[in-house]
C-alpha cells in the first residue's frame, strides 16, 4: 500500500537528496498559471472555434484487437513525403471475422496490403481501408496485416503532421491527439486499443530520431540514414505514438526512486538552445519524486522519461517522451507546471488511458490537477491554494466536465482540476490518495471512463459519490453563496450562528460539506458544516472561545461564489425564484455540437425549433412538457433528417403558451 501523501517529509527527502530550490510562487500566480496546453490545443484545431471531437468507436473496432504493431517510418526531407509499412499481429474477438478497417486518410497511398502474409482485397475511401479477411478468423485466431504505405500527409487537428525549419535545420513533428496519426499512418485510431510496439525511425545520419520505450539500436544503412529502433514494451495506443526528427543535442539526466531504482531521463533538444533547456527541464527529477510520492510508482519505470523538443507552441505527453514546445524552454523556470503536466500525463493518460473522448477530463483534469500538487510542494497550503483560485478566474465554466462540446476546453483542464481538489476535501488527504491509487491500480495500462472512477472512488472510501458527480462532473455551473454570522451567549458559554444561503439561478440546489475558519483570541478554530437546503441555520458552541471573526473556505476548497451579508433570522428555506427565459448556447460558434439552455417558471408544455437565417425550420428538438427550473439540451449540427448543416447563423426558437423566445447560434466548420 503507497503510504499516504505528506508534504513535509518529501520535501526533506529532497533536499537530502540534493535538488536545486525552486523559486517560490510570487504575484505573478495568474499569468504562470494560464492555460498553455489547452490554448495550445484549441488554436491549433482546424476548426474556427477551436473545437474538435472525436469519433465515436463502432462495434467493428471491438471485433478484433491490436496485440503488437512493427512499424517503420521513413521521412524523405528533400520531397516532405513519408512512406513506411506497418505489420499489426491481431487477435479476431469475435467469430467468423471476415472485415477489418483501417483509419488512413485517402490523399495517402496504400502501395500493397496483405493479410498472413497473402495480398487481401480492400477498398480506400472515405479515410478508411476496409481490409477482407479470407478466410474469414475463427474467434481467438491470431492473424497479420501488413500495410506499405506512402504519400505526403496532410494535417489535422492540432497539426498532426508538420515539416518545418528551426536555426536552419529541418525537422519533422507530430501530434496526433485525437485522431491525427490517421494522417500519416495506417492504424486503428481510437484510445482503447492498446498494443505493444517496434517502431523503425530511418532518418538522416545527422538527425536523431526519439521514441517510445528502450532504444534497441541504430543501425547504419550505408545510403546517407541510419535506423533507430525503439521497443515499446509498455501498452500504447496511435496518439500517443509521434514522429520527431532532426538534429537533436542529446543528454542524460537520472531520476532514482526510494527504493534506489534508476530511471533514465533521455531529453533531446535543439542545440541553439541547449543551455536553457538544460535548466528548465532540470526539475524532471524532482517533479518524478513528487509524483512518484503522491500516485503509484513512475509506470514506466523498467524504460524511461526523457524529452523531444518540437516546434509548436505548446507540449504533448508522447508515452515515456514527451514533446516539449521549443517557445517554453527561457531558461527561467517559467513553465516549469508545463513539464508537471506532461509528466503527470504518464500516470493519467498514457497508464490509465481514457476509453473514448467523452472522457478526455480523466487526462487533462488529472495532469491539471498534478499541477497543483506541485505549486503545493513549492509554495505550501499558500501555493495551492493560490493555484486553484487562479483556476477560477473565468467567471463560468462552459458546460460539464463530462462530455464538454470543447473537447479541449478550459472547464476540462480547470474544473476537472477543481473535481479532484474537491473531492481531496471531502475525503480528506490519505482517503484521497489511497483512493487514486486504486482507481489507478484498477486501470494500469488499461482504459477507464468516468463511471469507472466513480466506482473506484467509492469502493475505497465506502462514501456514496453520486450527488457529487451528478452536479460537478455531469452538471453545470457553481453554487453562489450568500452567508451570515452571529455569536450569542457570553463568557464561558459561546455561541456561534451561521446561515448560509444558496442563491444560484442558473442551476439546481448543491449539497457540499463547506469550511469555515473562526477567529478567538485562543487561535482560529476550523470547521466544516454540510450544507444541502437553500436556507440553512447552525448553531456551534464555541464553550470559552467567543468568536472574534468568520471566514468563509479560507483555502479555497470548493468551487464557488461567495458573499458575506447581514445575518438574517428570519429567512427560511425555499429556492430562488426561476424565470422564463432563453440563456443562449455555448460552446458558440459551435462545431459539431452545442448546448441550447433554458429555464421555466413554471411546468408547462414548450416547443424548441431550429431555424436557418431563412425563416426555415430545420430541427424539432423538444415538443412536449417540461418541468420547471434550468434546462437545456444538445443539438449537433442536423436537421430533422440526420444531414449535417452547412456553416452559417441559425436561430434557436423557444415558444412557451403565448410567448416566444429567441437565441443566435452559429455553426462554424
Amino acid at each position: 500500500m503507497r503510504k499516504a501523501f505528506t508534504l513535509g517529509p518529501f520535501i526533506l527527502i529532497l533536499v537530502a537528496l540534493g535538488f536545486n530550490a525552486v523559486p517560490a510562487l510570487g504575484d505573478d500566480v495568474r499569468d504562470r498559471f494560464g492555460d498553455i496546453e489547452s490554448l495550445f490545443k484549441q488554436q491549433q484545431c482546424g476548426a474556427p472555434s477551436g473545437l474538435l471531437g472525436g469519433r465515436e468507436p463502432t462495434a467493428r473496432d471491438y471485433d478484433w484487437d491490436v496485440q503488437h504493431a512493427e512499424i517503420h517510418y521513413w521521412p524523405d526531407f528533400d520531397t516532405e513525403t513519408l512512406s513506411g509499412t506497418v505489420l499489426f499481429t491481431c487477435q479476431s474477438m469475435v467469430a467468423g471475422l471476415g472485415e477489418v478497417a483501417l483509419d488512413f486518410h485517402d490523399n495517402m497511398s496504400v502501395d500493397a496490403l496483405l493479410v498472413n502474409g497473402l495480398p487481401a482485397s480492400y477498398t480506400h475511401a472515405g479515410d478508411v481501408i476496409t481490409i477482407t479477411v479470407n478466410p474469414p478468423a475463427a474467434q481467438d485466431e491470431i492473424f497479420t496485416l501488413a500495410v506499405n504505405y506512402s504519400g505526403s500527409p496532410s494535417s489535422s487537428g492540432f497539426g498532426s503532421f508538420s515539416w518545418d525549419w528551426h536555426d536552419g535545420t529541418h525537422i519533422v513533428q507530430t501530434l496526433s491527439e485525437p485522431e491525427g496519426a490517421r494522417d500519416w499512418w495506417p492504424c486503428k485510431d481510437v484510445p482503447d486499443d492498446k498494443f505493444t510496439a517496434d517502431i523503425y525511425y530511418r532518418v538522416p545520419t545527422e538527425f536523431s530520431a526519439p521514441g517510445p520505450g528502450l532504444l534497441q539500436s541504430v543501425i547504419d544503412n550505408g545510403d546517407g540514414t541510419h535506423t533507430w529502433h525503439w521497443h515499446e514494451s509498455y501498452l500504447i495506443n496511435s496518439y500517443l505514438i509521434a514522429l520527431t526528427v532532426t538534429n537533436y543535442a542529446h543528454y542524460t539526466d537520472m531520476y532514482v526512486n526510494a527504493e534506489g531504482d534508476s530511471l533514465p531521463i533521455e531529453n533531446y533538444v535543439f542545440p541553439e538552445n541547449f543551455d536553457n533547456s538544460v535548466e528548465d527541464l532540470s526539475i524532471t527529477p524532482m517533479a518524478l519524486a513528487l509524483m512518484d510520492s503522491v500516485f503509484s510508482p513512475y509506470p514506466f519505470m523498467d524504460e524511461k522519461y526523457g524529452h523531444m523538443v518540437f516546434m509548436w507552441g505548446g507540449a504533448m505527453e508522447h508515452q515515456t517522451c514527451t514533446s516539449y514546445g521549443y517557445f517554453l524552454l527561457g531558461g527561467d523556470h517559467w513553465y516549469d507546471r508545463i513539464v508537471v503536466h506532461e509528466l503527470a500525463h504518464q500516470w493519467w493518460g498514457n497508464s490509465v488511458t481514457l476509453r473514448d473522448w467523452h472522457n478526455v477530463w480523466l487526462n487533462e483534469g488529472f495532469a491539471s490537477y498534478g499541477e497543483s500538487i506541485w505549486f503545493e510542494y513549492i509554495g505550501g497550503q499558500d501555493g495551492l491554494t493560490d493555484w486553484m483560485t487562479a483556476t477560477t478566474a473565468d467567471p463560468v465554466f462552459d458546460g460539464p466536465v463530462y462530455d464538454n462540446p470543447v473537447l479541449f476546453s478550459s472547464t476540462v483542464y480547470r474544473k476537472g482540476a477543481w473535481v479532484l481538489h474537491m473531492l481531496r476535501f471531502i475525503m480528506g488527504d490519505a482517503a484521497f490518495f489511497e483512493a487514486l491509487d486504486y482507481y489507478y491500480q484498477q486501470h494500469e495500462f488499461d482504459n477507464a471512463d468516468t463511471a469507472d472512477l466513480q466506482a473506484d472512488l467509492e469502493t475505497s472510501t465506502g462514501l456514496d459519490l453520486e450527488t457529487f458527480f451528478q452536479q460537478w462532473v455531469y452538471g453545470l455551473y457553481r453554487p453562489v453563496y450568500e452567508w451570515g454570522w452571529e455569536v450569542t451567549g457570553g463568557p464561558g458559554n459561546w455561541w456561534l450562528t451561521l446561515q448560509i444561503r444558496q442563491v444560484q439561478d442558473n442551476t439546481g440546489l448543491f449539497v457540499m460539506p463547506l469550511p469555515f475558519r473562526i477567529a478567538t483570541l485562543s487561535g482560529d478554530v476550523d470547521l466544516r458544516v454540510d450544507n444541502e437546503q437553500w436556507v440553512q441555520h447552525y448553531s456551534i458552541p464555541m464553550g470559552a472561545d467567543e468568536p472574534l471573526g468568520v471566514e468563509f473556505d479560507p483555502e479555497n476548497w470548493v468551487l464557488e461564489n461567495s458573499t458575506e451579508v447581514p445575518y438574517d433570522p428570519t429567512a427560511v428555506d425555499a429556492p430562488p425564484a426561476t424565470v422564463t427565459a432563453m440563456r443562449g448556447n455555448f460552446p458558440n460558434p459551435f462545431n459539431p455540437r452545442t448546448r441550447i439552455e433554458f429555464s421555466l417558471a413554471e411546468a408547462e408544455p414548450v416547443r424548441l425549433d431550429v431555424f436557418d437565417i431563412e425563416g426555415r425550420r430545420v430541427r424539432t428538438l423538444i415538443d412536449g412538457p417540461r418541468p420547471t427550473g434550468p434546462q437545456g439540451i444538445s443539438w449537433d449540427g442536423l436537421d430533422q433528417r440526420g444531414r449535417a448543416l452547412p456553416s452559417g447563423v441559425y436561430l434557436a426558437r423557444l415558444r412557451v403558451a403565448d410567448r416566444v423566445l429567441s437565441s443566435r447560434m452559429t455553426l462554424l466548420k
